[in-house]
């Protein structure tokens, strides 16, 4: 479970120690009933190869395994991938959808930072002041976030 836990903290800086970490999650996963897990690790497979072609048919039939597994919390995790995706690729028009989808997905509060991470990637104003109270000022999250974005767009020019 941490191993996943883990794969996918790095999944968003380091796609190729993501791999790693996310080969060693699905050895450890296999012969073992662990669904969330396995859908938790399916959700870093779309961290880590976002910004590639593909990742939106995958994130869409992942929802529907979620959503027949029973587990409905894991679509919060699905469209934060979405979101870090759709910043990648500067799909403005998709991610405000995507936004829209978390913001209802979180109403309840838990994940409620989600909604803000998804504008602090997209470079987004919130829409209103959040309640979310970050360890480090809320500038230095957002600086953060729209860093891996960045980052990630230059390692796809880089051509990995």
């Amino acid at each position: 479970m941490m191993q996943v836990r883990l794969a996918l903290a790095v999944s968003f800086a380091d796609p190729n120690r993501a791999d790693d970490e996310l080969a060693l999650a699905h050895h450890l996963l296999d012969g073992l009933d662990q669904r969330s897990n396995t859908l938790l690790a399916q959700v870093v497979a779309l961290i880590k190869d976002a910004g590639t072609s593909g990742v939106t048919d995958r994130a869409r039939n992942l929802h529907r395994d979620v959503e027949a597994a029973g587990l409905p919390f894991l679509h919060r995790f699905v469209e934060l991938a979405l979101a870090f995706h759709h910043a990648v690729r500067g799909e403005h028009q998709d991610l405000a959808a995507t936004v829209d989808r978390l913001r209802t997905l979180t109403a309840t509060g838990d994940f409620a930072y989600f909604t803000d991470i998804a504008h602090f990637m997209a470079a987004l104003p919130l829409p209103e002041p959040s309640a979310i109270r970050w360890t480090t000022s809320e500038d230095d999250v957002r600086s953060a976030w729209r860093g891996l974005v960045q980052a990630r767009q230059e390692h796809l020019r880089a051509g990995n």
